[in-house]
């Protein structure tokens, strides 16, 4: 018959057993469980422990005082242990190896009274340097390490962390390392894609000045899942605080994750005022649905693994199951944008903005800013945007690295650098070595965007925009073998290939190979079409047109012109056909497209001081006034040394449309000055066709001036690139 024994203050409690401190007595819901002597001496020791490393010199010193014996001793009694506990606790049990160190009792522990057990050394110092932060306004950097799924349901792998990650997220004093930055100290480490558990959260804390980590586990007894929670220290793996939390089916799982983070906050010092205001429950900020969240974590770990094309199909899946899942939402919109499919991405950043009262704070502002930045299109109140959401989190790597690229857009390439520099203080990734790239690229500074492309290169980074940048910086050098290279990386690459195609028709144009451009054009326009990304098809068609029209070929422009506009529509789509179109022998059209971009978007940044300036130029060009067209031009002042947008041709083109104004008029210093601004700066310009034409627009200047050496010269130089025509 089984013994029972009644609770008593004097013992400790983990899931469903107690041991009695005084006579070392294991019982499981009351009935008792024979343990040897030295088995029972091993558990109480690390029950005592719990949540610190207990190493082998402790264990061989309270066990076998005064006595030698070989680890071989310690090893049985742990299996001895794991024999009992692993049907209860999962695979792994609650008992942990910590390499060359020793073991940690991984299971939240109370005393039989329903005290917690005392805190880990450690842990007041820590919450007291949380509520230091609190008063100082700095916030404490922490790694949410893996949480261990002993379930065995796949359905919880990196599910539960990416839940706790978003939910410690709300806390103002606390700051959570991005997926991202642990994605490349990992590549550092020469681990990607390891899990990051252990040893190798420590060292991912120990590389990036990380104080602490949360981790834990989850695992089934029955039809209850039980998750353990706790944070570590960076410097010695001890347990600081701990928490714990039961839910009755998969159903309760991410209520009981909620209680438990927002219990954890507060353990770790934040105060309850402040936990309470930035608590908002997961089901309301994020989702209820697991399998929404499987996907979405799915999802950035491929975007941060590989690429926005791949992940794409697992973001879609996660609003598929939750239509009102606002991080997807926003996550897809930053995704299609950075593919260059801004119709898309304006979709999903309108579904965000309306749900954005469902998002936590900093989302909240991070999709206001976006907001303006793709559907308004105000520039300018995007970054006032972020600026105001980083002054309450100015540690977001994400925001000061959007904040960059909208100053790239603008052309105000040494706030793109700052800003960029502060991101990097916190983040090394992808996007931020691309934002670097241009902004390094727009100051002229070559050699050095150079090296940033290959220290991506050297972590890691494959993304199709990486191999771009590669391929103009090797552009710019002279370097065709590496050209090549970059365009045979991306080879074969649905959903990016596209891209490469069309970077290397406006090479073959600039060299003033215009077959082979067009050849390449209709490659990228097709590739885009099989990966069913109508606007960049639509795109790639309009650069084709616009390159056609500086080949001379106006009736071949304009049939690709209407085409691109029956692909897609999106206001750079118009905005190129529209110059085309005006330049082409319809400016009723080119007006009308213009007109409607006013009315749909009259804040857009681009549309006023780019695109209908162009559009506007090219139709009053076409009717012969120059001079209406160097007005029409003058709004694009202040943005034309900017880049439309990513991958969008051309840049530098009102300037371009103003030299020939001035041409048209006889103004040839004018016409010199404004094709100067093309000439003199090749970084910015890079492989497009305008350079070379502009070489040959200063020298008909020159030749109007009387200067016949100079122009010359000037001819010499557009002859030497066409050569090989």
């Amino acid at each position: 018959m089984a013994s029972t024994a009644p609770a008593h203050a004097d013992s400790y409690e983990f899931g469903p057993y107690r041991l009695e401190i005084a006579s070392r007595s294991l019982f499981r819901q009351g009935e008792f469980v024979p343990l040897t002597p030295k088995v029972a001496e091993t558990l109480l020791l690390l029950v005592e422990e719990a949540g610190r490393v207990v190493t082998k010199e402790q264990m061989l010193e309270r066990v076998w005082p005064g006595v030698v014996v070989e680890e071989g001793g310690i090893a049985n009694n742990i299996s001895a242990l794991r024999k009992i506990f692993n049907a209860e606790f999962g695979e792994d049990g609650p008992i942990s190896t910590i390499a060359r160190r020793g073991y940690r009792f991984t299971v939240e522990v109370t005393r039989g009274d329903g005290r917690k057990a005392a805190a880990p050394a450690g842990a007041a110092d820590e919450m007291a340097i949380v509520k230091q932060a609190q008063t100082s306004g700095e916030r404490n950097t922490i790694l949410v390490a893996d949480i261990e799924n002993k379930t065995g349901d796949p359905l919880f792998d990196g599910t539960i962390r990416q839940a706790l990650a978003l939910n410690l997220a709300q806390s103002p004093v606390l700051e959570i390392m991005s997926d991202r930055k642990v994605h490349s100290v990992l590549g550092l480490m020469n681990k990607p894609g390891a899990a990051v558990v252990g040893e190798v959260a420590l060292e991912i804390c120990q590389r990036t000045g990380t104080r602490a980590a949360v981790t834990g586990s989850i695992f089934a007894l029955g039809d209850e899942y039980v998750i353990g929670l706790y944070a570590i220290r960076a410097d010695t793996g001890d347990t600081l605080v701990s928490e714990q939390a039961r839910a009755r089916g998969k159903g309760g799982i991410l209520q009981a994750l909620d209680q438990a983070a927002l219990s954890l906050r507060s353990k770790l010092g934040e105060s309850i005022q402040s936990v309470r205001k930035y608590g908002a429950h997961f089901d309301e900020v994020v989702t209820s649905s697991l399998e929404a969240l499987k996907a979405y974590t799915t999802g950035r770990e491929i975007w941060l693994s590989h690429s926005e094309m791949a992940a794409i199909p697992h973001m879609q899946r996660a609003i598929e199951l939750d239509e009102h899942f606002v991080s997807a939402h926003s996550g897809l919109a930053v995704m299609l944008n950075n593919m260059g499919q801004t119709a898309r991405g304006a979709q999903h950043i309108q579904r965000a903005y309306d749900l954005r009262e469902r998002a936590t704070e900093r989302e909240r502002l991070r999709i206001e800013a976006m907001y303006h930045d793709v559907m308004t299109g105000d520039l300018h109140r995007s970054l006032d945007a972020y600026r105001a959401a980083l002054r309450s989190y100015p540690r977001d790597a994400n925001m000061a690295n959007n904040t960059a690229n909208l100053y790239i857009v603008l052309g105000q390439y040494d706030n793109a650098l700052r800003d960029i520099k502060i991101a990097l203080q916190y983040e090394h990734t992808s996007v931020e070595y691309g934002n670097q790239t241009q902004a390094l690229l727009g100051l002229g500074r070559v050699d050095e965007a150079a090296e940033v492309i290959q220290q991506g290169f050297e972590r890691g980074f494959d993304a199709f925009y990486h191999h771009a940048d590669a391929y103009l910086v090797a552009f710019l050098r002279g370097d065709r073998a590496e050209m090549q290279r970059h365009l045979d990386a991306v080879a074969g690459r649905e959903g990016e290939e596209d891209y490469m195609a069309d970077l290397e028709a406006g090479t073959e144009a600039y060299y003033g190979r215009f077959d082979r451009a067009r050849d390449l054009g209709r490659r990228a326009v097709e590739s885009a079409l099989r990966s069913t990304s109508l606007e960049m098809a639509a795109c790639w068609r309009a650069h084709s047109a616009l390159r056609d029209l500086d080949a001379g070929s106006p009736e071949l422009a304009r049939k690709q012109a209407e085409e691109a506009l029956t692909i897609s529509r999106s206001r750079n789509v118009d905005g190129l056909a529209g110059m085309v179109l005006a330049a082409t022998g319809d400016p009723v059209r080119a007006e009308s497209l213009a007109a409607e971009m006013e009315k749909a978007t009259p804040q857009a940044t681009h549309v006023q001081r780019y695109w209908l300036p162009c559009i506007r130029g090219s139709i009053a060009m076409a009717r012969g006034d120059w001079a209406a067209a160097i007005q029409a031009l003058e709004p694009a002042i202040p943005v034309e040394m900017g880049i439309p947008q990513p991958f969008i041709n051309p840049g530098l083109y009102p300037p371009y449309l103003r030299a020939k104004a001035y041409l048209m008029g006889e103004q040839w210093t004018a016409a010199i000055r404004e094709f100067e601004k093309i000439t003199s700066r090749p970084h910015l310009i890079r492989n497009q066709v305008q350079f070379p034409l502009s070489l040959l627009g200063t020298a008909k200047a020159l030749e109007g001036l009387g200067k016949k050496d100079e122009a010359a010269a000037m001819r010499a130089r557009y002859d030497a690139i066409v050569k090989d025509k």
